[in-house]
């Protein structure tokens, strides 16, 4: 079928708005300027500071910087992931362990109901949100800034709320050519599984499941096959899914230069297969970095990144994980069956409605494979007009190509999983990011005073083109054209285009009195095409102060002090990351309205699908933060506290609507969500001839509340757990907090039954809880919250020392205080009684064997199942997520073949973890904040053991 046409409204802040209606085949598109319309005045949002433009607000603001060599702790195909546990008020967690997956990283708690993910920064170029950075190589970074306090956020305005990531990348250095090499290779294995029930365990569970739900038990010898047949085959399904898997790596860069001509070229290999059959990624990138000084008050520059990607996804199907489909499989099928197409077993509908489908089989049959093109960078120049006065011009550019092929091959794996004929689907996506900014500074010191001005503004463009096609019915399972689909009934053709633009102007100012008293301040305008006319421009402004206490009378004689300072800031930024168009209604056609005496005609219309609201703006937050700056002992020792609160309104929320409206709810801002807490960092290192040692130590505690959700009387739903919300967001609570029943045991007689409220059809065995309200009754009035997946605390501690060329690192990190809904747990022990369950279920309740903890076995009901506190587990956890081991040769030695530095090492990751998490792993991320914490059995961390060599010419 063609996917219906529809008409969508498209503007920009240059552009009216204009009815966009586009199918499969017709895209038009008219554009007219409005009589008003002016060129805009850009800024440029990058303030890194390779540009030193950062460097006076420093003193007033709480930024933490991660170097090269500690990013490179971690080992993963995502640079962001290397953060984690080494910045406080930063919570870095994998969305899951697939090759090439995306991290969540959440600073100060989650401000909003969305995605909570900071602002990406490369070399200035803003590369937005929801961006996992796996294009670019954790080698090619030099620096990584993060951006949390009231005075930074400030400056990126309407999209500087989450918080910013600032990274800069290796640049050219003058000098002789130097090479720099740097191999690994490791193997990655899963580090805990579950004990399902072996054959014989899981018939005699599924039996006594059915026979207490009156159902006819399932496995008798009057079936297809003998219980002797049966109890032959006991198929360990999740040790058939996972394996050990390899992953290697390789960069090599050349840098060099003269005083007025630097470069870089860097090349990047990576390969990551994954833990589960089918999953794998692999890079390979390019970089160039030039930067030229024509003359002595004029210089260019360049940086740009070329990078391909192949992942190859294997995320299930039907909205399952191969996990699941794993977990849930009955031991006693084998995987393969050479008589079924495919060559691969299912189940049938004499398997007690076990509907999970062959996890191997679909691994090894279909192929997901994304690619991805990028070309990733900037163009500079800056001139210096005069002493103190500097221009600078940048354009940026983000250009990417995806392209995914699915196909599916014939295959007849049981009557839940039946394929007949081979399809194929490709999605081919065209993003384009474009950043025009201008940018004027002027600096001035005139005795005691010092002075820093920046007038900038800047002009940024996104455009996303897209298109879809699908078909089946192929003449064979290799064909790969989709023209070849022999049903044209059965043909799919779709797409999108998107377009959007923010203009902003911006002005800085610096002042300073005797590098004592520090004042900074910073005014924001934004303008975003997101937002319906009247309601597309805001103003950002922030402000903050510094004084240097060591350098007054009453300490600048005390002898260990270098720094005592003290830092005040106040600032607002905003956050536009909330879809196109939802200020106006979205258009749905091809709805078949009946018309005529009996309503036997139909005629092909349209319906409003959405309602606008065209009041709806950005959602803002206002952030204040105290800070207290030490370093003593020559600045061998560091110590930073930082008390924060950050309070966002304006927050989207939907405005409840009665179902015979027959449209979604529109949003509208009305939630308020509190954010407070304190940051902690204390670092120290010294170092002679012989050793050296650092040591460095972060932690953050942080509260998180619902303030107001406007007028919704309703607490708003969130994640689902087989169709039932487990997660609600109420005045009072943190944000997405798990809901459901509280437990206060188990039924063991009738008797127990009739004096207490329980639900209908409850037995002895069954799960009783707690009538809250005291109606005599348990309803959904009974659900109340039942934990947080928001951790109240999360630290980290690195160490390394260096003596006699050998060097030892380690770095540990964890959370504490959050929960996690324990999905997975659902499935292994909510006696659903037609899925293979974890060994927890042989001490279930029985009439011979009662149980206070486990409920009885029960093919037939809902109530042990329902959404409780019985699936709400801890979430704390400390690991040791990194040691390395490694040797530096003598360069008296490494001097005879020509290297100025050859070292060899050994490492592991994720060696160790201490949790009461009883699921496969406590750090994982659904980057969403009314979902977050729920495991649906995501692919895992693993463990990892890796030795490599790095090498300098």
């Amino acid at each position: 079928m063609i996917h219906p046409p529809i008409i969508r409204c498209f503007s920009t802040i240059w552009v009216k708005t204009n009815s966009l209606i586009f199918n499969s085949f017709v895209l038009a598109l008219t554009l007219q300027l409005p009589t008003h319309a002016t060129a805009a005045f850009p800024f440029d949002d990058s303030l890194s500071t390779q540009n030193g433009r950062l460097t006076a607000f420093r003193h007033t603001s709480s930024t933490d910087t991660v170097s090269a060599k500690n990013l490179r702790r971690i080992v993963t195909a995502n640079s962001l992931q290397g953060l984690q546990g080494q910045v406080a008020g930063l919570l870095v967690r994998s969305n899951s362990g697939e090759p090439g997956g995306a991290a969540t990283l959440q600073i100060h708690g989650p401000g909003r109901f969305g995605d909570t993910t900071p602002l990406v920064v490369v070399d200035g170029m803003i590369i937005g949100q929801t961006d996992n950075l796996n294009w670019l190589a954790p080698n090619a970074i030099e620096t990584v800034e993060v951006l949390k306090d009231a005075t930074s956020m400030g400056l990126y305005g309407m999209r500087g709320s989450n918080g910013v990531i600032l990274i800069t990348t290796k640049k050219g250095e003058t000098g002789r050519p130097r090479v720099t090499v740097d191999l690994y290779t490791g193997v990655q294995r899963t580090t805990r599984m579950p004990q399902l029930l072996n054959t014989r365990q899981y018939i005699s569970y599924i039996n006594d499941s059915r026979s207490n739900g009156g159902l006819i038990p399932a496995f008798k010898l009057t079936n297809q096959v003998s219980l002797d047949t049966l109890l032959g085959t006991s198929t360990d399904w999740l040790g058939a899914l996972f394996r050990p898997a390899p992953v290697r790596s390789a960069y090599v860069s050349v840098a060099g230069g003269k005083e007025s001509a630097r470069y870089l070229i860097a090349a990047d290999y990576f390969k990551q297969d994954g833990v589960i059959l089918g999953s794998d990624f692999e890079r390979l990138s390019l970089r160039l970095n030039t930067d030229f000084d024509l003359t002595d008050n004029l210089k260019v520059g360049q940086n740009l990144t070329l990078s391909q990607s192949v992942r190859h996804a294997n995320d299930g199907t039907g909205g399952r994980t191969p996990i699941e489909q794993a977990l849930k499989s009955a031991p006693y099928l084998s995987i393969t069956n050479p008589r079924r197409i495919g060559g691969y077993e299912g189940t049938t509908y004499l398997d007690a409605n076990n509907d999970a489908l062959n996890p191997i089989g679909l691994s090894v049959l279909t192929n997901d494979r994304h690619t991805s093109l990028n070309l990733i960078g900037d163009l500079f120049g800056e001139w210096t007009l005069f002493d103190g006065l500097i221009y600078r011009a940048t354009l940026g550019f983000d250009l990417r190509n995806f392209d995914r092929a699915y196909s599916m091959p014939a295959f007849n794996m049981g009557e839940y999983n039946i394929n007949l004929t081979a399809s194929l689907a490709r999605a081919k996506q065209t993003n384009y990011n474009t950043l025009l900014h201008h940018q004027l500074s002027y600096s001035h010191t005139l005795d005691a005073h010092s002075l820093t001005v920046l007038l900038a503004g800047s002009r940024q463009t996104y455009r996303n083109d897209d298109i879809l096609a699908y078909a089946d019915d192929l003449p064979g399972n290799d064909i790969r054209s989709l023209t070849a689909g022999q049903s044209s009934r059965n043909r799919t053709v779709g797409g999108t285009y998107a377009f959007y633009r923010v203009v902003s102007l911006m002005g800085q100012l610096s002042y300073d009195f005797q590098k004592k008293y520090w004042l900074t301040a910073a005014l924001r305008r934004d303008g975003s095409s997101r937002f319906g006319p009247g309601h597309r421009f805001g103003a950002f402004p922030s402000v903050g102060a510094g004084w240097y206490l060591n350098k007054e009378r009453f300490l600048e004689s005390v002898p260990y002090l270098n720094t005592v300072k003290l830092r005040v800031g106040w600032g607002r930024s905003g956050n536009d990351n909330v879809g196109d168009f939802q200020y106006a209604s979205l258009i749905a056609q091809n709805y078949n309205y009946p018309f005529g005496p009996t309503n036997s005609f139909l005629g092909v219309g349209a319906f409003p699908s959405t309602l606008p609201n065209i009041g709806i703006r950005w959602e803002t937050t206002t952030t204040s933060n105290v800070g207290l700056d030490v370093s003593a002992l020559e600045n061998s020792i560091k110590l930073r506290v930082d008390y924060f609160r950050k309070q966002t309104t304006n927050l989207l929320v939907e405005v409840p609507l009665p179902a015979s409206v027959g449209a979604a709810a529109p949003l509208t801002n009305a939630g308020i969500v509190d954010n407070s807490g304190i940051d902690l960092s204390l670092t120290g290192e010294r170092s002679n001839d012989w050793i050296s040692f650092s040591l460095a130590g972060f932690a953050s505690w942080q509260k998180n509340k619902v303030v107001s959700l406007g007028d919704r009387p309703n607490p708003v739903l969130g994640g689902l757990v087989h169709e039932e919300t487990v997660t609600a967001t109420a005045v009072g609570q943190p944000v997405g907090s798990y809901y459901g029943f509280q437990r206060v045991g188990i039924f063991q007689t009738r008797d127990e039954i009739i004096k207490n409220p329980s639900l209908t059809g409850t037995e002895p065995g069954d799960i009783r809880y707690s009538d809250l309200n005291k109606d005599g009754k348990i309803t959904d009035a009974d659900k109340t919250f039942l934990g947080s997946p928001i951790p109240t605390v999360y630290y980290g501690f690195s160490a390394s020392v260096s003596v006699a060329g050998f060097d030892l690192s380690v770095l540990l990190q964890g959370a504490s205080g959050n929960q996690l809904y324990n999905a997975t747990a659902y499935w292994l022990n909510g006696y659903l009684g037609r899925y293979n369950a974890g060994t927890e279920v042989l001490s279930r309740w029985t009439r011979e064997k009662p149980s206070t903890t486990q409920p009885r076995a029960d093919a037939s009901g809902t109530r042990n199942f329902r959404p409780s506190d019985r699936f709400v587990e801890d979430g704390s956890y400390f690991r040791l997520k990194s040691l390395q081991l490694g040797y530096t040769l003598p360069e008296s030695l490494t001097s005879t073949f020509g290297a100025s530095r050859l070292r060899v090492y050994v490492g592991a990751q994720n060696l160790f973890t201490k949790t009461k998490y009883s699921g496969f792993d406590p750090e994982f991320a659904s980057n969403q904040a009314l979902g977050e914490g729920i495991d649906v059995a995501q692919q895992p961390q693993s463990r990892m053991f890796l030795g490599g060599l790095q090498l300098n010419f």
